[in-house]
């Protein structure tokens, strides 16, 4: 949709869809070169990575509603460059050596803006929390999932024979990058927060869909 004025501008809805669109063929491309190098088991998440971006768009279109924006790209954002950089090579390659500790921060801020769409949704089913309990969960949610995440390196470390998990200097890095990016997915929850109006909840945030 374009606004009318001076001169036209693209919904920010569309950008996003756009960029979610470009993952989902980045998904298919990743899935098809694992199967050429025969990495069977990275071209299974591949395909699996490709499903979880529409989680939230089946979601909306279940609830009527439409999440912030931001919400839907950070999920196959992060996903892709955890993804990618297994398939491709990229955690281990000189050329980017803080790659990982890019995909945990960009992981941390996408689960960080997940717990947010949580949030808003309880909100709007009449489950209400403070502004700062939000915000206060997001962050301890999104701390939680992170040592999650840590097992399950050392998991893919035993069962594909990688090298995700290299110690406690790694673990701190990682633990660092990944609060760093929680508190990232908090500034931002905050300043949404802010643009809501006076005596509205925060699930004035989840815009609702007109029914056809």
């Amino acid at each position: 949709m374009y606004k009318k004025g001076r001169g036209s501008s693209i919904n920010p809805r569309t950008i996003e869809n756009i960029i979610v669109l470009f993952f989902e063929i980045s998904f298919i491309a990743l899935a098809v070169h694992a199967r050429n190098i025969d990495d069977i088991p990275r071209m299974k998440i591949a395909i699996g990575s490709f499903f979880i971006p529409l989680i939230p768009y089946a979601v909306e279109r279940l609830l009527r509603i439409s999440f912030p924006f931001g919400v839907k790209l950070m999920i196959p954002l992060a996903i892709f460059i955890h993804v990618a950089g297994g398939i491709m090579d990229w955690y281990w390659s000189p050329v980017f050596p803080l790659y990982d500790k890019l995909a945990h921060f960009v992981s941390g801020m996408a689960v960080g803006l997940v717990m947010l769409a949580f949030f808003l949704v309880l909100d709007m089913y009449g489950i209400r929390f403070k502004r700062t309990t939000v915000l206060t969960g997001i962050f301890l949610l999104v701390a939680f999932l992170g040592g999650i995440w840590k097992i399950g390196e050392v998991y893919f470390d035993i069962t594909l024979n990688a090298m995700f998990d290299e110690g406690l200097p790694d673990l701190i890095g990682d633990n660092i990058c990944h609060t760093i990016g929680s508190i990232a997915a908090v500034i931002v929850s905050w300043l949404y927060f802010l643009t809501i109006p006076e005596g509205d909840g925060i699930k004035s945030l989840l815009k609702r869909q007109k029914q056809k």
